[in-house]
């Protein structure tokens, strides 16, 4: 086994075809690990910063690409997954198991990496059986966050979801019947143009009112987003009556949808919501449905939809035990002031 570190964009670009080989053979792959969703992240978003570096790792067997590590040096000097703070699960892309202390050994000592940090890496990664199993002093290995999915029956919904209780399917007919006036319909490339000046207003509605700060979707993330739907990698989920009200980015995975983005006109009572009800709705009358949440285990999500909860896990690797210690100490301050500002907020 050997590795080659990818520093440039050229050189990035020269590997799209073994990556889409290697992605279209695995199932367990999710968009985030496309060659498109990384490739186009590093283009119009992470290279724009002088800080930020390349450093994708591709495994080699045989003279042939047996796997890819998609990672780029923040301004810290910690090795990440590609645009990691905007995937709800982060993952190398391998078409058999290896050894990962091999590799991560090789990016601590012969490539001189001081920190990895490597975030939203669900159980069925190979990541996370060596976090778990592993038995190095200088990793940390933790549960860090949840995501949440659920599958609905061919059927109408909510009737074809037996989770349900009957009080739960009430309130979801009632927020449909809420919404009565308003249509639903899903936009994707071969039907509609990406609606960039809807997206627009209804993002900076959510910033003026407080709900989002002012660095969300910005115009690089944006761009990311419309690349992916022109792919068809997305659809959009709409709802509008005289206007658009709210719009839902939904990844098109192999076995499930992915609830990833929404934008919503806060003035419009429920209206996010009944796009979430809308889209299942609509796809469930034709088949079976696996529905994705995303992060976040949200009471309304809970509440609103009985879904199962997943925990994502995180894995930080350092180079010596000063690294460890002094990220141990940074911890837990930040908890504190955190845990401080809640209770006085």
């Amino acid at each position: 086994m050997q590795f080659e570190v990818i520093k440039s964009i050229q050189d990035f670009k020269s590997i799209k075809n073994e990556w889409n080989l290697l992605f279209d053979k695995i199932h367990t792959c999710s968009i985030f690990q496309s060659f498109i969703f990384n490739y186009s992240s590093w283009k119009e978003m992470l290279s724009h910063s002088s800080s930020n570096s390349l450093f994708i790792i591709k495994i080699i067997e045989d003279n042939a690409m047996i796997g890819v590590l998609p990672l780029y040096n923040d301004s810290k000097n910690t090795l990440r997954f590609i645009n990691d703070i905007h995937c709800d699960f982060c993952d190398i892309i391998l078409s058999k198991e290896i050894n990962l202390s091999v590799l991560f050994y090789s990016l601590i000592h012969d490539y001189k990496q001081t920190k990895i940090k490597l975030i939203n890496i669900r159980k069925n990664s190979i990541i996370y059986s060596f976090g778990l199993d592993n038995n190095f002093s200088n990793i940390i290995f933790f549960s860090s966050e949840y995501f949440t999915s659920f599958q609905v029956k061919e059927g109408n919904y909510p009737d074809n979801y037996d989770k349900l209780l009957c009080r739960e399917r009430g309130e979801i007919r009632r927020i449909i019947k809420k919404n009565s006036n308003c249509e639903h319909i899903i936009l994707n490339k071969s039907n509609c143009d990406f609606p960039i000046d809807d997206i627009l207003i209804l993002r900076n509605k959510m910033i003026s009112h407080g709900i989002r700060n002012n660095n969300f979707l910005t115009r690089n993330h944006l761009k990311l987003i419309q690349i992916l739907y022109n792919n068809d990698l997305i659809e959009i989920s709409c709802i509008r009556d005289k206007q658009i009200r709210a719009l839902l980015f939904v990844m098109k995975n192999k076995d499930y949808k992915l609830y990833w983005i929404d934008v919503y006109d806060n003035n419009a009572y429920t209206a996010t919501l009944y796009n979430y009800i809308a889209y299942i709705k609509s796809k469930s009358l034709i088949s079976q449905i696996c529905i994705n949440l995303g992060r976040g285990d949200y009471n309304w999500k809970i509440k609103k939809f009985r879904p199962e909860i997943h925990e994502l896990y995180t894995l930080n690797i350092f180079s010596n035990i000063f690294f460890k210690i002094n990220y141990i100490i940074k911890s837990f301050i930040l908890s504190k002031i955190k845990s401080i500002y809640i209770k006085f907020k």
